[in-house]
């Protein structure tokens, strides 16, 4: 079952939680759709940083989840553009390259989490639930 809203429009309480999933890995995208509608979320992806950036122009959604090494703007420059567009979006980091400094400027960015790869996805799942309560 695939419902995405690209309205951008006021949903209804019936509505699916609408998640956005930023990587550059096709395998990644396809795993984390599959996965998350799975779980009764609505899930549109994006393939760069800045196909994420139209598509928040374009939409809302609950939660975004950005890998952070991606060709053109990585994942910290796509959580900056995310959230200028929606200051309440929650957004979660995931790297491969974990540094301390990174997390620290991503937190900084409004980061709702940073979490390192391998991903493992019932935490995953628990964050993003937590991320739509928390906008909510």
């Amino acid at each position: 079952m695939t419902a995405v809203d690209t309205a951008g429009g006021a949903t209804d309480a019936l509505a699916l939680p609408r998640v956005l999933v930023i990587d550059d890995e096709r395998d990644m995208l396809e795993i984390l759709q599959d996965f998350f509608e799975s779980e009764g979320y609505a899930v549109q992806v994006a393939d760069s940083g800045e196909r994420a950036i139209e598509l928040c122009r374009h939409g809302s959604f609950d939660v975004a989840i950005t890998d952070m090494r991606m060709p053109g703007i990585d994942g910290l420059h796509t959580l900056m553009g995310l959230r200028q567009l929606d200051p309440r979006l929650p957004v979660i980091v995931v790297t491969g390259y974990a540094s301390d400094d990174t997390e620290q400027r991503c937190r900084n960015a409004g980061a709702f989490e940073c979490i390192q790869k391998p991903v493992d996805l019932d935490t995953l799942l628990r964050l993003v639930g937590a991320a739509v309560q928390a906008r909510n």
